[in-house]
């Protein structure tokens, strides 16, 4: 709709035919700010964007705001979502079947329109990286969280790359 559009496109590495996207609702004026809604959410294509299907099975079913996607390199059958919602219900979650079901895996909510993006180590699939003011680590698939450390840089990220030859890089 007229206040609703796509903010997140990822493919899976072994088939770039299949992508997930991530739908935003939002309108920001002077006056008012609609931050998310019934027409936020995660779909996907197995037809090269020719058609789509909207995930739901274990995603919050309550309004959706801004939503960050991943698909991990290292096994294209994990796809991470940072996930905004109403009622408390957001956080980082984790389909194991790429896109059929979701668990929650963290109450980890920013709540930020402009962050929700994540990064998933080329290597290893249990390691997320989250942006946001401070950039969060996780190295159980998103059960826990803790802060990179980044000694002498500013805050605020939005992007990270990691070396897929050194992921410690």
């Amino acid at each position: 709709s007229e206040n609703t559009g796509v903010t997140d496109v990822v493919f899976e590495p072994d088939n770039p035919d299949v992508l997930y996207d991530a739908t935003y609702q939002r309108r920001r004026h002077a006056w008012s700010m609609i931050d998310g809604g019934p027409e936020s959410g995660i779909y996907k294509s197995t037809d090269a964007g020719a058609t789509w299907t909207r995930l739901h099975s274990g995603l919050p079913s309550v309004d959706l705001g801004r939503i960050g996607l991943a698909v991990s390199p290292a096994n294209p059958n994990l796809v991470y979502a940072t996930v905004e919602a109403a009622q408390k219900k957001g956080g980082i979650f984790l389909s194991r079947d790429r896109g059929a079901t979701w668990e929650k895996r963290n109450d980890y909510d920013q709540g930020a329109m402009y962050y929700a993006t994540l990064f998933v180590d080329p290597r290893n699939e249990d390691r997320i990286y989250v942006m946001g003011v401070m950039i969060q680590v996780s190295d159980d698939g998103g059960k826990t969280l803790h802060m990179l450390n980044t000694r002498s840089k500013h805050v605020d990220n939005h992007v990270i790359w990691i070396d897929p030859h050194d992921t410690d890089y």
